[in-house]
């Protein structure tokens, strides 16, 4: 078995660099970042907190459901009201509910651009009808029209022209409106 030859993909095979360390080279030309850093005892750690959070649990579903004088009968006198047991769990929720919510509106009232904004631009990726012309007034009729036609291709439009035609001046002055 040690004559066949298993490396399907020669070109990825991990490789050594400056450093002296071993590193997964699909891992490297992937978007996935590969962490090195392994804690010490990390088993462990997980071990203790998966105990503490089940000896958590049972301790506040004891406390729920077990009544008042059984624990008082443990000489167990001295814990919250009943009503806590409900209503952190509730309040808990209701609060994540709320920071969604306002994140979500954040996001599109504060972080979102204006259409006019000047950030919104057509980057080097684009491919925008008549980027062949060299003159700008001619790229821009190439743009209008291409806009009102059905397409031999996909083209990107920029921005300021999709604006300019869905909520620009000229179209409630033909309008009417």
């Amino acid at each position: 078995m040690s004559s066949l030859n298993l490396n399907i993909f020669p070109s990825l095979t991990p490789t050594k660099t400056s450093s002296n360390s071993s590193e997964d080279a699909l891992a490297r030309h992937s978007d996935v970042i590969v962490s090195t850093n392994i804690t010490p005892y990390a088993e462990y750690k997980g071990f203790f907190i998966y105990v503490i959070s089940a000896t958590f649990l049972t301790i506040w579903v004891g406390w729920t459901l077990i009544p008042d004088s059984v624990l008082r009968s443990m000489s167990i006198y001295y814990y919250p009201d009943k009503y806590w047991a409900l209503a952190i769990p509730s309040y808990t929720l209701m609060l994540m509910v709320y920071v969604y919510i306002a994140l979500a509106l954040y996001n599109t009232e504060v972080l979102t651009l204006p259409l006019d904004d000047i950030r919104n631009f057509v980057d080097e990726h684009s491919v925008l009808a008549g980027s062949s012309e060299i003159d700008e007034i001619a790229r821009a009729n190439k743009s209008i029209e291409y806009l009102w036609k059905s397409p031999s291709g996909v083209w990107d439009l920029p921005v300021t022209l999709v604006n300019e035609v869905l909520y620009g001046e000229e179209e409630n002055e033909e309008s009417g409106l």
